[in-house]
């Protein structure tokens, strides 16, 4: 495809993205039906969607934009680039989402799926451990929201340690702070679904979220209060079928309330690392049985009994009968 005819394409998504009323699972109608939106017929759009709507798009994409040329000139000027959910190499993980963005402006590399690592701003020197700990097991690209805290921490750690990272933006990408633009000079990809110089605001962050838990095979929620952002994206990953593990450093703390009402409410595994051994201790300060500890930290039988083994050989648990205690 040619980068005029690509340009052209755009302006139609554009278009249609703009079309009061349309939301994006209309949108996703569309495009699964015509493949392309220059294969659109009039008829054929009625029949899908009924008249009224049908009538609304049509006129919406033969309608110009007044910012159709100062976008075109803006994407030349600082290099940006951009993905259609039709072309190939649009990621498969998000044309299986419900609501996803039919087009992405990028500076790096395409979107490809990853893990998603988000959390609080204001994390606790436990938490920060613990992402430091989480990326010694991962391997592939990182995905997360560039947000101070976890957010960031995921990113610039993961950066010193040779991952590939997908930051996911809740501004265009001409409107991002001082931090993003450290991480895009340590070689991090920005992306977003909004044109180049929208500002962020209370609607975009929430809507930018769906595109983290999208993208990420596994989505790991590190510290997360009960009304924490990250919620929102832990919501849409257990709505897209992804893997969600919560981390939860205290139990009697509040900053783990929400990572501790996914597990209770079946939406997330509990992640297990070196540092939350002490929480699962204080557990087994009374003793519990097997199928007790399994249903408290939410994992496999063969999880549970790799920990319960570690810790026994370690001297810090024993076993007597049915029952595994703290010593």
């Amino acid at each position: 495809m040619t980068k005029l005819r690509k340009i052209e394409d755009l302006i139609l998504y554009i278009r249609l993205a703009d079309t009061n009323g349309i939301g994006l699972k209309t949108i996703k109608k569309i495009l699964e039906r015509f493949k392309s939106l220059k294969n659109i017929n009039d008829g054929e759009l009625e029949r899908l969607l009924g008249y009224k709507k049908a009538e609304k798009i049509m006129l919406s994409l033969d309608t110009e934009r007044k910012f159709e040329e100062d976008l075109i000139k803006t994407l030349d000027k600082n290099c940006i680039n951009f993905i259609l959910y039709e072309e190939e190499e649009y990621p498969e993980i998000l044309r299986r989402m419900e609501d996803p963005p039919p087009y992405l402006f990028f500076l790096g590399e395409p979107p490809k799926e990853g893990y998603g690592i988000v959390g609080t701003r204001k994390p606790s020197s436990i938490s920060v451990k613990a992402v430091e700990k989480l990326l010694e097991n991962l391997k592939g690209f990182i995905i997360s929201g560039g947000a101070v805290g976890i957010d960031y921490k995921a990113h610039f750690e993961s950066l010193k340690r040779g991952f590939k990272n997908f930051v996911i933006l809740g501004t265009g990408i001409l409107k991002i702070e001082p931090r993003i633009k450290k991480l895009r000079e340590m070689g991090a990809t920005l992306i977003s679904e909004f044109l180049p110089w929208v500002e962020g605001g209370k609607w975009t962050y929430p809507k930018r979220n769906r595109i983290i838990a999208g993208l990420s095979r596994e989505l790991y929620v590190i510290e997360a209060g009960e009304k924490s952002g990250a919620l929102i994206t832990a919501e849409y990953a257990y709505k897209y079928g992804r893997r969600v593990y919560a981390y939860v450093g205290d139990e009697n703390s509040e900053r783990w309330k929400g990572c501790l009402k996914l597990i209770e409410e079946g939406k997330a595994q509990r992640l297990i690392l070196e540092e939350n051994r002490e929480a699962i201790l204080e557990f087994l300060k009374t003793p519990k049985t097997f199928d007790e500890i399994m249903n408290h930290l939410k994992e496999d039988k063969r999880k549970v009994f790799k920990l319960l083994s570690s810790l026994m050989i370690e001297g810090k648990v024993v076993q007597e009968g049915a029952y595994y205690k703290k010593v």
